[in-house]
């Protein structure tokens, strides 16, 4: 092999290329290209093969791979690991066999020594795939050989890089010229003298045999590819707010890349915002494999584009599509609307619920009957959301817009609402700067906010390098294991007495920041160079869960609500806001109540078990813990402790949560460089400015109850007045909210009162819920929901019961947003906009049908203030119109520029929007001078400050919290509304129970495995079962067991086996799949699959076929086809612990609202 020489090193493939002259702007330059793989970077997220699927059109042929990375697992439980492998790649060989067998004269030889394929001359005879050693050469669909190209043309007509190389984001793949190397390859040649040296000894070889490229000049095409349009947006394949530069053409996207301006799609590393758009070409910017194959889910066949009103009964699957006008009308009005089916019941219209008369004239606190009208919402991000939320709050005057944070990880949350007191929710380690990096229940190389994109490689590349140590906390090890420096197997919903463990050590040893912990306020902050402090040392009334405040003491001067401590000279009580210092541990009797500081509280909670206990609750060995407390200890500040989903997803969550991540208080890393921060900041307010999207004449402002009871006091209650304990349902005044399962909770027991519409927006809750199977019942019981609406792409698990299903766009047609910063750090806003033109149905004055010209027409029809032609205030006192999606949109843009102060864009970037953007005809909107600024925003993908610029000069940072609570008043205060015990106010040890306290382990343990799920890098929650790649790349359709639970049980991989649990004695079946990578006890499977929905099973829909998108694809006559690849394998969700004491309705932690999703005892059957 000459050619393209195939060479390995420990953790590293290189392929190199023939030499040649590239001729670049009018000069040549020789040219030895080389592909390198690099083990160590690697996370397994396959963007690599989706993007090279992408490029060779071949998504119709995912079965087709020219590049695969492959995964091995090495060692036993609880060592093993993953390795990650390049394969199925063409290595270009010497005597080039496929050429020779070819007899159609098909396969060449072409410049720079790269064998290709012409299409059009191969006859599919298959000869090829004979004569390849390497099986590197396969089939499409239409019988056409097809093989890896080096991306040859993209290298030498457009000097760009192979499309594997383009998208890789952790830099595992790496490109270029080894006789002038520069940029990523360059680093890597210097970091690794042992490539160079390889590289060096291997060219000089060659050199000596060919002293001149026998190959003509090559000359780079730069210009643009006639009939393709480019646009920056930002992606909702996830929720993590990564940038995308989408190239169109005919309708469909034929490449994808990250936006150089996002520092999400360069590692933190983005260009500077005044880079001009021609420029911004030359940058790399990456993405992961979801955005790569969505043609899938902009083409998915199963979409409708066509309002449905169901014509049997609900849940039969079938439906009629409707006019547009006939939906606004009847779900406006109301009435006899199923007549024609036998129907006689009267449905309510939205019109029914605006009345400001009580929802329940004996209990006027609940509200008025507005909040009859529930919105669930799903994926709903900022633009959209606050779209809706303009609608449901202030012109439908609801309380009840209902979010999925509790499904979609408050668990993990909740422990940064105690410690910040509500401040934030969402804190993460600095992946940049930290040094040692405890992770709880998060797959960070595949599902993590910032997404595997940013995080996964930005952690990917640290370890590499030997910056970063990474432990991870899971019961079965994740995709990072590859990389990781320890795997803690923790036992499902244990992370609290782990975490809780780890600070016993800590607390025991010495080992916390007693300087940091000490300081009283934050004047003394600021003089210690810290912009956070901590209530440590602030008195606590414990019998009463209260802080002691100077207007409880006589004769103490101050604020009478300021706290109090105790000088640690003086010994006296002083106010907390004037101390210089307090002392962190102190107890004693104050005018007869019993005080102690919230530091001595918190370490006796965490003292009330021994070590021993911890490590038996946790699986962890009592060494193991003390081995990670030091080396935790020896990190700090640069040793942060943090969770995603996994760490507090189950009852219990809120105090397991609360304990990790008091980790990072003991090691005083609050707001600091390299330690635990909370999110960044948008970049300018994008509401108000040039036009007032906030307010509107004659809004509504919602009062009264949720139907979820989050943010509300029993106590405060008629119903409290009258019976007292228990509640009906609970009661949740301490929680970050988004409770969607105690939100139809609330719906089916018409608890705190019944409703009358409910309307699902982008929600297939019965499927994602954690034994949401249990609400079909529900949503089937018309005296429960009267009027179901639902707003999707699909006919889904949920909205098969909806009397009305409204078809919407996906992100590329639409979802206007305008997107900030997950945890850490950052500070922008992302802007969406619409990449090509919706595929849905339209308007007879032509907008698309969607959640945003529903909403409109249903407010127009009712006559509901804040829409029409006189709806949005301006500076300039007039008020202007909102009659459709943009007039809202385009103004959030021209506020959000406004407010940046960005420059005018030049000529050029406005004609570069006015030819790409689609939403470049509406521009009109705006006065040309808001307009230019606009087009600044639009070319850059939003407005994005310096990574760098979130931290002052002492290395705070600017976006952080101002104080730490380890004692939360709020939570300490509380009650569960079921039993009226108080809740605790710091850190405590809660095991998984149900209800009213009994443990879940001891009422089901004649179950003896925990069921638990995860997720893939290749999908997000229920919606990307249409990745037809993913199912391909990753068939993950097997119940993951460790073997020696299988010997136990007499089980052997690939067996089926049926699943139950006491809440679904049926069970499931499914099949077994063995592995190291799951502890003992605890049986794993992927969340994205067991749709019985989404194309699985027909649906009965007249005139189907101008319904569907995919038209006679998917339709038979007046029902849909099956797809057997839509309803591959089984769903968890189908076994979830349900609650007998309580209505059988799904396990919910008391305290926040955490639906469980980790509990869940099974038993496990060989069927036979």
């Amino acid at each position: 092999m000459d050619r393209r020489e195939f060479l390995k090193l420990a953790g590293f493939t290189l392929l190199v290329g023939e030499l040649f002259d590239l001729k670049t702007a009018g000069a040549k330059q020789a040219f030895r290209p080389v592909l390198i793989f690099d083990q160590s970077k690697c996370m397994g997220c396959k963007a690599c093969m989706a993007a090279c699927q992408l490029e060779h059109g071949l998504e119709d042929s995912p079965e087709v791979l020219l590049f695969r990375i492959g995964e091995r697992e090495v060692g036993r439980f609880p060592k093993a690991k993953i390795t990650f492998h390049q394969q199925d790649i063409c290595r270009e060989c010497l005597d080039h066999p496929c050429v020779l067998s070819c007899p159609f004269g098909a396969i060449s030889v072409r410049k720079g020594g790269v064998v290709t394929i012409d299409e059009e001359k191969c006859t599919g005879c298959e000869k090829c795939l004979s004569a390849c050693p390497f099986g590197a050469i396969s089939l499409r669909k239409d019988g056409k050989a097809v093989k890896c190209n080096f991306c040859f043309d993209r290298v030498v007509k457009r000097g760009d890089v192979p499309r594997c190389v383009a998208v890789c984001p952790s830099g595992a793949l790496v490109f270029g010229n080894i006789l002038n190397p520069k940029g990523a390859l360059a680093e890597l040649l210097k970091a690794r003298l042992e490539l160079s040296r390889l590289l060096l000894k291997h060219q000089q070889a060659e050199l000596l045999n060919k002293t001149a490229p026998s190959n003509p000049y090559l000359y780079p095409e730069t210009k643009k590819p006639e009939g393709e349009r480019i646009v920056n947006t930002v992606c909702l394949a996830c929720n993590a707010r990564c940038g995308l530069r989408v190239t169109v053409k005919g309708n469909r996207l034929v490449q994808v890349d990250g936006n150089p301006y996002h520092p999400y799609n360069r590692g933190g590393k983005e260009i500077p915002y005044e880079t001009p758009l021609k420029e911004s070409f030359e940058f790399s910017a990456t993405t992961c494999a979801k955005p790569q194959m969505d043609n899938d889910y902009l083409y998915n066949p199963y979409r409708i584009t066509q309002p449905l009103k169901r014509i049997g009964k609900r849940g039969e699957g079938k439906f009629k599509p409707i006019s547009w006008e006939q939906l606004i009308r009847e779900v406006s009005e109301g009435g006899y609307l199923f007549k024609e089916i036998g129907d006689d019941r009267y449905y309510p219209g939205i019109k029914d619920v605006l009345s400001d008369e009580p929802v329940d004239p004996g209990a006027p606190e609940l509200g008025p009957k507005r909040n009859q009208l529930v919105w669930f919402t799903g994926r709903s991000q900022g633009g959209r959301s606050h779209f809706i939320k303009r609608w449901v709050f202030n012109a439908i005057g609801s309380k009840n817009y209902i979010g999925h944070t509790d499904i979609c990880g408050i668990g993990f949350r909740m422990g940064n609402y105690a410690l910040s007191d509500g401040k934030q929710v969402e804190f993460k380690a600095d992946y940049w700067n930290c040094k040692y990096m405890l992770v709880f229940g998060s797959n960070i190389y595949s599902a993590q906010q910032p997404g595997v994109n940013t995080s996964g490689a930005i952690i990917a590349r640290r370890i590499a390098s030997g910056e970063l140590k990474l432990v991870l906390v899971d019961p079965r090890a994740p995709k990072a294991i590859a990389h990781a420096h320890d795997w803690l197997p923790v036992r499902p919903t244990k992370d609290g007495a782990l975490a809780m463990g780890l600070i016993r050590v800590m607390l025991e040893k010495g080992w916390y920041d007693k300087d940091f912990l000490s300081i009283p306020n934050k004047s003394v902050a600021e003089k210690k160079g810290r912009n956070v402090y901590t209530n440590a040392t602030h008195l606590v009334v414990v019998d009463e869960g209260r802080f002691l405040r100077v207007k409880d003491l006589s004769g103490l001067n101050g604020n009478p609500e300021d706290e109090v401590v105790v000088d640690p000279e003086t010994k006296r009580l002083v106010p907390a806001s004037s101390a210089k210092e307090g002392l962190l541990e102190w107890e004693g009797e104050i005018n007869g109540l019993k005080v102690k500081t919230a530091f001595l509280l918190m370490k006796e909670s965490v003292m009330e078990h021994s070590l021993s206990f911890y490590a038996k609750e946790s699986g962890i060995p009592e060494e193991k813990i003390k081995k990670i407390a030091k080396e935790f200890w020896e990190h700090a500040p640069y040793a942060v402790a943090f969770a995603y989903h996994g760490g507090g997803n189950y009852v219990g969550g809120t105090y397991a949560s609360y304990a990790l991540s008091m980790l990072n208080v003991l090691v005083g890393n609050i707001n600091r460089k390299g330690g635990y921060l909370c999110r960044g900041k948008g970049a300018a307010k994008w509401r108000t400015g040039l036009y007032d999207l906030k307010n509107f004449p004659g809004m509504k402002k919602p009062k009264g109850v949720k139907i979820s009871r989050e943010k509300a006091r029993y106590e405060d209650t008629t119903e409290f007045k009258k019976k007292g304990y228990p509640s009906k349902l609970p009661w949740f005044p301490f929680t970050k909210g988004g409770l969607s399962v105690s939100a139809i909770s609330g719906i089916d027991r018409k608890y705190p009162y019944p409703i009358k519409v409910l309307i699902a927006y982008f929600s297939d809750f019965i499927y994602s819920m954690p034994g949401g199977r249990r609400f079909i019942e529900t949503v089937k019981d018309h005296t429960k929901v009267p009027l179901f609406i639902s707003i999707d792409t699909t006919i889904n698990e949920t909205n098969v019961y909806a009397d009305y299903i409204v078809p919407d766009v996906i992100y590329l047609e639409g979802h206007y947003g305008f997107l900030t910063p997950h945890a850490p750090g950052c500070q922008f806003t992302a802007v969406r906009t619409p990449v090509l033109e919706p595929l849905v149905g339209k308007t007879k004055d032509g907008r698309p049908f969607c959640l945003e010209t529903f909403l409109i027409d249903v407010a127009r029809h009712l006559k509901l203030p804040g829409y029409g032609e006189k709806a949005i205030p301006g500076k300039d006192g007039k008020l202007y119109p909102l009659v459709r999606a943009e007039d809202y949109y385009l103004r959030g843009i021209a506020n959000l520029a406004f407010n940046a102060k960005v420059k005018d864009a030049p000529p050029e970037e406005v004609a570069f929007v006015e030819e790409n953007y689609p939403v470049a005809k509406h521009k009109n909107i705006l006065s040309q001078g808001e307009w230019k600024k606009v087009c600044t925003v639009l070319v850059r993908g939003g407005v994005f400050r310096p990574t760098d610029s979130v931290f002052d000069e002492r290395g705070n940072f600017s976006f952080g919290i101002p104080k730490v609570f380890i004692w939360n008043e709020k939570l300490g205060t509380s009650r569960n509304s079921l039993t009226g015990e108080k809740l605790w106010g710091t850190l405590r040890y809660y095991p998984s129970t149900d209800y009213f306290g009994k443990l879940i382990e001891e009422i089901d343990k004649e179950y003896p495995f925990t069921v638990i799920t995860y997720k893939s890098a290749l999908h997000t929650q229920s919606r990307t079962i249409c990745y037809n790649q993913a199912l391909v790349y990753e068939p993950d359709f097997q119940l993951k067991m460790n073997p020696l639970d299988a010997e136990r049980l007499g089980l052997k991989d690939g067996d089926r086996v049926r699943v139950y649990s006491r809440s679904n004695p049926e069970g499931v079946i499914t099949t077994l799949k063995l592995t190291e990578l799951v502890r003992p006890g605890t049986v794993a499977y992927s969340h994205h699959f067991g749709h019985w929905q989404h194309g699985a099973s027909p649906v009965y829909v007249e005139n189907a076929k101008k319904v569907f998108l995919g038209g006679d694809k998917v339709t038979d006559g007046n029902y849909t086809k099956v797809d057997p690849r839509r309803g591959l394998g089984v769903t968890m969700n189908l076994l979830t612990r349900l609650d007998e004491g309580l209505y059988n309705l799904p396990l919910v932690e008391p305290i926040a609202g955490i639906p469980d999703f980790s509990s869940t005892r099974v038993r496990i059957e060989k069927v036979k």
